[in-house]
């Protein structure tokens, strides 16, 4: 068995400094990490659902919200396709475009034909990503997700990944990431409150 990824503390990727701790405190929606300054994405190439190349031009005018994943989850991924695709009228109706991405953390088994097949059950305007980890981890690391597998030849094996959503704004640069709030149980994002940070975003 061997390990693939690397799993780091949430708090410690976007809280760099005092300034950012000072930032979160101030924060108008709850569980939501809004920064001050979009951080603007390094180039990054990976390949879609569609077996396309998928860049930074990909997210230019549009908001977008990612989240990592895997085909083969049990239970948040599809948890967290279906609430999306619940709140995806309201987010079609914001004023500028949004789109759905899901992040794969398993490469090796998610081909690019496999992701568009599991995305389009939850609904046909999400996308779906994917890269090798060589590509893949910088890319999640950029957008303060996270990841980790004990990749084996077993064909059942698990992958840990954030629960969190990041959301790019249309200059293609991180604008926030929303977390799950953990005094609920089971620990959950408020989507609702997706379509108000979007919306209070383009407001402003």
């Amino acid at each position: 068995m061997r390990f693939i990824g690397f799993l780091f503390l949430l708090a410690a990727v976007v809280s760099c400094s005092p300034q950012s701790e000072s930032n979160m405190q101030a924060q108008p929606f709850n569980n939501v990490l809004i920064y001050p300054t979009a951080k603007i994405l390094q180039p990054f190439q990976l390949e879609d659902e569609n077996g396309e190349l998928y860049t930074n031009a990909n997210i230019h005018g549009k908001w977008t919200l990612f989240f990592m994943g895997y085909t083969h989850c049990p239970d948040i991924c599809p948890t967290t396709l279906m609430d999306l695709n619940r709140v995806y009228p309201e987010l079609a109706k914001l004023a500028e475009p949004v789109e759905v991405v899901l992040v794969t953390a398993d490469p090796k088994r998610d081909t690019a034909e496999r992701l568009k097949q599991y995305i389009n059950f939850f609904n046909p305007d999400f996308k779906a990503i994917r890269a090798d980890h060589a590509q893949l981890f910088p890319f999640s690391r950029q957008l303060n997700l996270v990841y980790a597998l004990a990749e084996s030849d077993k064909s059942d094996y698990l992958v840990n990944h954030s629960a969190s959503i990041a959301l790019t704004n249309p200059k293609g640069a991180l604008q926030a990431i929303i977390k799950p709030d953990f005094n609920t149980q089971p620990a959950k994002i408020d989507y609702q409150q997706i379509v108000k940070v979007i919306d209070s975003l383009i407001k402003n």
